[in-house]
């Protein structure tokens, strides 16, 4: 079965590439035939259209994305967006960051690069760390609110993000750039010390013999963060070229860059926000501070190959092919395992059993992951039709060993592995849209989506479990646009949307080794003695949602209004338990019905020739219908606590954000102001795990100055945290994230 696997993936690789080796591209294109019959611009099949598309959603555009972004990481930039919030394990936005969108953490929703899917297949996240200073190279981004936003890849729950890289441009350019940011420390002098650096040098090639442009940047990105041993250091680059034929574009983008950061992912206990030392603290599993020797390293690098086949005036064909290979370690703390716990003990073959102690562990990860997603689009006399698929390959390998240790044996083998165990995932889906014109202001949207994925434990040591899970998905989706004047247009939509459970949900392999409660999550039969699981019942039900979205947005010169009311009622979604895993996770379980209702207004006005006033605001509700946890168990009979109507972990019911700018010949100066809800960081409504609302206020300067010769010479400025809050960014349970105290960036940029 493994091996015809293997082959049917081999085969549909070397599908996709003959498709793209037998496009237009190939054949030869004499130079004064080119015709830009089409918008050379990217454009994937999950892009939402203005007074077109029956769903909620905000872009950002080049000239946004230049105006806002110096280093922070992608999350930070986008939490300024209608419901999104962010937060950081450093405190300062640059490392490990992550972002929520209604509330719903970037696990639940669906992630892309260039339409490329980026959630981790075995465990739904999104590691903006292995993207250092993508925005640096980012022409645009769409954010989608609600159920099914995205026709394939990860379902998306709360919504989706598509990024697209679109750095090229027609003339020949070079760029230096430089930043470095200062840190204020609440409990040292006056002085401020240098805790961030960047440094990138970048180029375009222009349009070369009418028919192919190519870019490069290469960085580094240095940061020593908010909290204590909470450095990092990032390597940068993004290399791209374009070839531009008759009637085809194809790209080729590799960028990614390997990384060191110091270990920072478990958080505090409320008490310390106050208090400019005990906030900045950083403990290990063991209650300890952390050890110099808890680290990270990885790298992964990223290639595509994006290739548009016009086939005809109302024809086009898209093919996109990917490939990741990426390898990584961590060192953490051991000292709380003993010899059983490392299996360095006599029942694995070391007699007598050693005593040993302050273990350092590396728990590494080797991933592999390839794709082919094609998509066929025709423009008929009514509308348009989209026909297109997916096919996604998985391969994790996950391993653990003993990287230091007092009293290990003599002649121990440094490779042995206590742990190692393969994750593997089949991910493929076939979707069809159709975005009818009922009438020239009316356009009705259908599409439907059939999903497989599959997930398999594999080549286990020790513990040799062994399974294959399969889940197969229909979710459909409708909706309805009425452009009601050339102001004002309304539209309504249904979406349904299932989505499978985290690897972890069904067996956390990788703790196994230490947590006797990390067991396979199915139906387990005891009368034997030994357990014997039913790999074919699992615990974890897929989260199954009904969205409806009602919106109304105004445009007209000057003015950009969009509001929208939902509903998004959940069957067996996955919330909070309250609980963490060692690395600071949150341990979910299936609530049987919840609720989310809200509303989300935002505006931009533009007042006089050079003022700008724009901002966002949502309120919501976020409840447990009907959910009951098991309290305790006593004589054979279970005890349960009731949920039913108590907040969801996590979901703040306000945010707000508000920026006004002058702007005027390319120079701006930005006020931002953001507000964050209080939420709970737990299902039981305990007052004590409650994350604080906070309001945040930034001010952001770009000023460009007079070309010097060929150059044009750019200045920024930024002073974050401008009132030093001390606040609580996010919590699990009763471990909070603190976000840094004031700090402020300056850099500088020559283009030539």
């Amino acid at each position: 079965m493994k091996n015809s696997k293997q082959k049917l993936s081999g085969i549909i690789m070397a599908i996709a590439l003959i498709s793209l080796l037998y496009s237009p591209l190939f054949a030869q294109q004499e130079a004064d035939t080119i015709k830009y019959e089409f918008d050379p611009v990217l454009v994937t099949g999950t892009m939402a259209k203005e007074r077109e598309t029956p769903v909620t959603f905000t872009n950002l555009h080049k000239e946004t994305i230049e105006q806002r972004y110096s280093m922070q990481d992608v999350p930070v930039m986008l939490a300024e967006l209608p419901s999104m919030i962010s937060y950081s394990d450093g405190g300062n936005g640059i490392g490990y960051n992550y972002m929520f969108l209604r509330g719903f953490d970037q696990r639940r929703l669906s992630i892309m690069v260039n339409g490329i899917p980026q959630n981790d297949p075995e465990d739904h996240n999104v590691y903006w760390i292995d993207f250092p200073d993508l925005l640096a190279s980012s022409s645009s981004v769409q954010v989608q609110r609600g159920a099914g936003s995205a026709l394939y890849g990860p379902p998306a729950i709360g919504g989706s993000v598509n990024i697209i890289t679109n750095p090229f441009t027609s003339t020949p350019s070079l760029k230096i750039e430089t930043m470095a940011g200062f840190q204020e420390f609440g409990d040292s002098s006056s002085s401020l010390p240098l805790t961030m650096q960047k440094y990138s040098l970048s180029f375009n090639s222009g349009l070369i013999d009418n028919s192919l442009m190519i870019y490069g940047r290469y960085g580094k990105i240095l940061s020593d963060g908010y909290r204590n041993h909470s450095w990092i250091k990032m390597d940068s680059y993004f290399f791209g070229a374009m070839y531009v034929a008759n009637k085809s574009t194809t790209r080729f983008h590799m960028f990614g860059g390997p990384l060191q950061d110091a270990l920072v992912y478990l958080g505090l206990p409320k008490s310390v926000n106050p208090n400019y030392t005990l906030r900045r603290m950083n403990f290990n599993e063991s209650g300890n501070i952390r050890r110099t020797e808890e680290k990270e390293k990885f790298y992964q690098p990223h290639y595509e190959i994006l290739n548009e086949w016009k086939i005809s005036a109302t024809e086009k064909l898209d093919n996109t092919v990917f490939f990741y290979d990426s390898h990584g370690q961590f060192d953490i703390d051991g000292s709380w395992g003993d010899a059983a716990t490392l299996r360095v003990d006599s029942l694995h073959g070391f007699v007598p059993t050693p005593t040993i102690s302050n273990a350092i562990i590396r728990a590494g990860v080797d991933l592999l992951q390839w794709g082919w997603l094609p998509r066929y689009e025709w423009q008929h006399d009514r509308g348009e039709l989209t026909v297109g698929g997916e096919y996604r390959y998985h391969l994790g390998k996950h391993w653990g060993k003993i990287q230091y240790a007092e009293g290990l044996p003599s002649h121990y083998d440094p490779e042995y592995r206590f742990y190692q165990y393969d994750g593997i995932k089949h991910m493929a889906s076939v979707y069809m849209t159709e975005n009818f014109k009922l009438q020239d202001e009316m356009t009705l949207m259908a599409n439907l989506q059939l999903a497989y994925n599959e997930y398999q434990i594999r080549n286990e040591k020790f513990l040799d479990h062994s399974f294959s899970v399969p889940y197969l998905f229909v979710n459909p989706r409708l909706g309805l646009n009425y452009n009601v004047t050339e102001e004002w247009n309304a539209y309504v939509s249904f979406g349904y949307t299932t989505r499978e459970p985290r690897m972890r949900n069904l067996y956390a392999a990788e703790d196994a080794y230490w947590d006797p409660n990390a067991v396979p999550q199915f139906s387990v039969d005891t009368s034997g003695g030994s357990p014997k699981y039913d790999f074919d019942k699992p615990l974890v039900k897929p989260e199954q949602l009904l969205n409806i979205e009602l919106g109304a947005g105004y445009h007209a010169d000057g003015i950009e209004v969009n509001s929208n009311v939902y509903l998004m009622e959940f069957t067996d979604e996955l919330v909070k338990s309250g609980q963490v895993d060692i690395f600071g996770n949150p341990v979910y379980g299936n609530a049987p019905r919840t609720r989310h209702l809200g509303a989300e207004f935002d505006a931009a006005v533009q007042l006089m020739d050079y003022f700008v006033v724009s901002g966002n605001a949502s309120i919501s509700t976020n409840n447990i219908v009907s959910f009951a946890v098991v309290d305790s168990f006593s004589g054979g009979t279970v005890y349960r606590t009731s949920l039913n109507n108590n907040p969801i972990a996590g979901f703040p019911g306000v945010t707000a954000n508000l920026r006004l700018t002058y702007q005027r010949d390319g120079s701006s100066i930005s006020l931002v102001a953001k507000h964050v809800g209080a939420f709970y960081t737990d299902n039981f409504k305990n007052s004590l795990n409650r994350n604080d609302a906070y309001t945040v206020l930034n001010v952001e300067s770009v000023l460009a100055l007079t070309a010097t010769g060929d150059a044009e010479i750019g200045v920024r400025g930024e002073v974050r945290n401008l009132l030093n809050t001390l606040y609580l960014q996010n919590g699990e349970g009763n471990a909070f994230f603190p976000a840094a105290e004031r700090n402020y960036m300056f850099g500088m940029s020559v283009q030539w």
